[in-house]
This record gives C-alpha cells, sequence and structure tokens, in this order.
C-alpha cells in the first residue's frame, strides 16, 4: 500500500473550486471542477523506471529538492536549521558513488523530504514503481509492525501468512535486528511529531521496509507470547495485502472497536452514524459519528449524511453526540466549518491566519488541480484572488483571520458534543481539534494530535528534473487557532486519556463526560445551545 499524498493535497483542490468553480452559476461540484494535481503528474514508463541515473544527475535532483523548498515555503526551516539540511544534503550526495536505478535513489529523496520535519512533506512510494517491482516479481513482508520503543511487535498478519501471528515482538529481518531496521524507517518519516512519525510507520510498515530494501524471501526471528523464540521463512504479498488481515489490539482501529458495540443507523460510505445503548437501562442513548475522511469532494456528500444524521439523533432522543476523527488525516476544512455550523454558534476560526509564497510552481498547481476542460477558468484568478495574483514571484502574502460566528444549519444538535481526536489526526482535521480546544465548541477527549497547527501546508506536486521522482511541496505557513505562532506542540485534547490494549478508552470516558454534561443539563433545564 503507497503513502499517498492526496487527503494532504484537497486543501489546494478545494481552494481551486472556490476561486475557479464559483465562476460557473449554480455551482461547484468538486468532482466536476477539480482533481488531485497529483493525478496530472505523468506517469514513467517501466523502462524509465528501471533506467540507471548517473550520480552528478542524481546529485543535482537532491539540490533541486532544496531548492524548491525555498522557492515555495514561506519558511521551509520552521522545525530544523537550513545548516542541518546542507548536512544532510551533501551526506546523501556523497553516498551515491555509482549509478542508481529509481529504486535505489528513492529512500534517499525519502531521506532528505523527511529531514524537514514536516509532514506534508513526507515522501511516498510512488504506485508506477510498486508496481513495476510487483511484475519484476519483488513482494512485500506479509505483516505490519509498530514501534513499541525502540523495538518492533507485529500488529497485523496478512491473512496468506500463517507462520506469524499478532503480538510477536520481531528480533531481526534478514539480517538485519529490529532496532536497526526501526531507526532506518524512522529516517524515512518526517518527525513534526514523533508520535505521528511512529503511526505513520506502523501503517506504512510494509512499503517503508520496501524503500528500506527488505527483499522477500526472508528470515524473521520472533519472540513468542510465551517467550519462546522462533524463525520463519516469508515469501511476502503483493496486491491486497489487507484483505484479510489479522489483528491485534494495537492494529484495531479504535472507532471500528467502540463503534461496533452501538447501532447502525446511517451509513454513506466512509460516514456512519451509529446509536450507542444506554449503559444503564434508564438511559437515553448517545449517537456517535465516525468522521474518518475530509477529502473536499465529499463536501456535498457529508452535508447531506450530517443533515440525517441529526435528524435522527433528535428523533431517538440521544444524550449526546460524539464525534470520531482519531484516523481522519484531514483534507478539506469546509467539512469541519459544516459539522460545527450544526453543533454551535460560538465565535471561532480554524486558523489564526496564513503565509502564503507565490511561486511558479504555486502558478501552476492552479492548472495542475483543475480538470483540462476547464483551466481556461484560470483567467479569472486575479478576480478571486487579487491579493496573491499582485504578488511577484518570492512574495509573501499574510492574511490574519478573527474569530467569527458563522450562519447556523438547520437540523441542529444543540445537546453535548465530544470530539475523540489522536495521534492520527493530521492537517485540516487537526484544524478542526484546534479550534474546538481553543474556542471550547466541543470537549476534546484522547491523545494529542499528530499534526501540529503551527505547520507547512498547502502542498503541490513537482517531478524531479533527472529522476522524475515526484515529491511535494508546501507553498502556505499555517498559524494555530490560538494565534500563537510560536507553539510548536500538537493539539491537546481537554481531557488526555491514556490508551488501553483491547479497550476503547476514549470513547469511555467520552460517553462519561456526555452522561455527566446531559446529567447537568437535564437539572438546569433546556438551554439554548
Amino acid at each position: 500500500m503507497t503513502l499517498s499524498p492526496r487527503p494532504l493535497a484537497q486543501i489546494s483542490a478545494w481552494l481551486a473550486c472556490l476561486a475557479l468553480g464559483l465562476t460557473l452559476p449554480g455551482a461547484c461540484s468538486a468532482s466536476l471542477f477539480i482533481q488531485s494535481p497529483f493525478d496530472a503528474l505523468p506517469r514513467v514508463s517501466p523502462g524509465d523506471i528501471d533506467r540507471l541515473h548517473p550520480p552528478q544527475a542524481l546529485r543535482d535532483d537532491l539540490e533541486a529538492i532544496v531548492a524548491l523548498h525555498e522557492r515555495t515555503a514561506p519558511n521551509p526551516y520552521l522545525r530544523v536549521s537550513q545548516e542541518a539540511i546542507r548536512a544532510q544534503v551533501e551526506r546523501l550526495k556523497a553516498s551515491i558513488d555509482r549509478p542508481l536505478t529509481r529504486r535505489e535513489f528513492l529512500p534517499l529523496v525519502m531521506e532528505l523530504q523527511a529531514a524537514y520535519r514536516s509532514d506534508h512533506y513526507g515522501q511516498w512510494v510512488p504506485e508506477e514503481d510498486l508496481a513495476a517491482a510487483f511484475a519484476r516479481g519483488e513482494r512485500l513482508l506479509p505483516f505490519r509492525a509498530a514501534p513499541d520503543g525502540d523495538g518492533l511487535v507485529v500488529v497485523a498478519v496478512s491473512g496468506s501468512e500463517r507462520a506469524l501471528d499478532p503480538g510477536d515482538r520481531i528480533v531481526r529481518i534478514g539480517n538485519i535486528p529490529a532496532d536497526v531496521h526501526l531507526a532506518r524507517l524512522r529516517t524515512l518519516a518526517p518527525e513534526e511529531s514523533s508520535r505521528y512519525r511512529d503511526t505513520r510507520i506502523r501503517e506504512q510498515f510494509r512499503t517503508l521496509s520496501w524503500a528500506a530494501g527488505v527483499t522477500l524471501p526472508a528470515d524473521i526471528e520472533v519472540v513468542r507470547a510465551d517467550g519462546s523464540r522462533r524463525t520463519v521463512t516469508v515469501e511476502g504479498v503483493a496486491d491486497g495485502a489487507r484483505r484479510g488481515e489479522r489483528l491485534s489490539p494495537a492494529g484495531v482501529s479504535p472507532e471500528i472497536s467502540g463503534a461496533a458495540r452501538g447501532e447502525v443507523l446511517i451509513e454513506s460510505a466512509p460516514f456512519r452514524l451509529f446509536l450507542l445503548s444506554g449503559d444503564l437501562p434508564e438511559a437515553a442513548p448517545i449517537a456517535l459519528i465516525d468522521f474518518p475522511d475530509m477529502d473536499g469532494a465529499l463536501g456535498g456528500q457529508w452535508d447531506t449524511f450530517l443533515d440525517k444524521a441529526v435528524l435522527a439523533a433528535n428523533a431517538r432522543g440521544a444524550a449526546g453526540l460524539i464525534v470520531d476523527i482519531r484516523k481522519n488525516a484531514g483534507g478539506s476544512s469546509q467539512l469541519g466549518d459544516a459539522l460545527l455550523a450544526r453543533l454551535t454558534d460560538r465565535p471561532y476560526r480554524m486558523a489564526a491566519g496564513s503565509v502564503w509564497r507565490r511561486s511558479a510552481e504555486s502558478d501552476e498547481l492552479f492548472s495542475l488541480m483543475t480538470r483540462p476542460e476547464w483551466r481556461w477558468l484560470t483567467v479569472a484568478l486575479p478576480m478571486f484572488l487579487p491579493n496573491y495574483t499582485q504578488l511577484r514571484q518570492g512574495e509573501d502574502l499574510t492574511e490574519m483571520v478573527e474569530a467569527a460566528s458563522r450562519p447556523g444549519v438547520e437540523p441542529a444538535f444543540r445537546g453535548p458534543a465530544v470530539l475523540l481526536i489522536g495521534d492520527e489526526t493530521a492537517s485540516s482535521a487537526m484544524m478542526l481539534a484546534d479550534a474546538a480546544r481553543t474556542f471550547d465548541l466541543m470537549l476534546t477527549i484522547g491523545q494529542p494530535t499528530g499534526g501540529i497547527p503551527n505547520a507547512l501546508g498547502d502542498i503541490g506536486p513537482f517531478l524531479l528534473p533527472n529522476s522524475q521522482i515526484p515529491v511535494s511541496f508546501s507553498q502556505k505557513l499555517f498559524i494555530r487557532a490560538s494565534g500563537e505562532a510560536s507553539d510548536l506542540g500538537p493539539v491537546r485534547p481537554h481531557i488526555e486519556v491514556a490508551p488501553i490494549a483491547g479497550r476503547d478508552s476514549a470513547l469511555e470516558r467520552a460517553i462519561l463526560e456526555i452522561r455527566r454534561m446531559h446529567a447537568v443539563s437535564q437539572a438546569s433545564g433546556p438551554s439554548g445551545g
């Protein structure tokens, strides 16, 4: 499974929809006007993927990455010094002592991108590279493992693999000790937040290990749950590695394990509404919305789902509403606005502002994320983005935002509301969590977010000139909802709840808090919201 950049590109895509689609009367259907800019990139052939590139050409590609970020980002050195990046570049360049294929060069690109410690610079394995590897007979590890300190523990095993079990602790993969392999993986994933970095390693363990050079078949030595050691030979898997996975409690999605206890009222994939039965016979039920995706193209579906969900929750007399964004990697913040419009009339802002750098790449992004038949609409950019289009390339546009109330939307839910957040809450989902926490719009419960509010974002694609590997650049610097630009920490919930294996402790706490807030509101009489 590749590490897709698509969720991280949706802020850009939705801005294009607003800037361009609204030039037509009646509308902006995201699917009609926009596409992922990464889908607009030309695909390389298998022959190009297998081609050897001269060392100097690849060194030039590494320098191109540094120049790209300095052209496009308001501050590429937000979390790391320019001197540290230069040292990394020189080390990587020195390591190229012979011609390399893309397969061999890709981990060097991943290391350099990760060195910026920005989630939105995280490098993924291009789909065509993985397809070419499968065609050559290469395979992926048939399990996923999660970091545990400096070690690795198996959390999911492909259905076809019977020699390993979830819970096995890895001793070595081939002749590489587990701690050495984990240290290598951590150089390939950005550490904006060490929690989110390790979450990425768990979720993308197979492809990251492939990029790190793991080849199959391989001997895997593990320590079993009973303390015994065994070594097994695994052949590996290709497409569909996650089908039929056997999971340990550490590998089960919290919202799936928790929500499965309730009745499904509405399902409009990827969104679901559950009704959690009263934990006491006389207790009113609690509504739970599974909100795992904020893709801008889902905006219309999300609005329709919310209308139905709120009506159903109200009709069933729900004591409160829990919204789970613990697995939400972001997309369009407008979906967050749509949720809050049905829950609160308090003033808020998703971010205090942003700094937008104009560059040749940011200009081209408007074309890349607009479907070819509608690209003529880019002539209207000066009308819709006058401040941006008046900039010279290399100049920054700083836009600050005041907290403001939004028009309410009916039907509305005015009972107690809780937002579940965690280390996989990132990008626009993290912005929703930041707004909810900063302005007390919803009670936030769980773990600190993986995404960091003061961060680079709004990404676009760039093809390296020689290897043609697609990389991400960021054109905006976002300032957290509080306006504290120096705070580089995550969003911390109102109530932090430690994970407990085999249980959804955050959901359990959310239910308790809903019961408490509902009892208070019942005792004090009807509330105006």
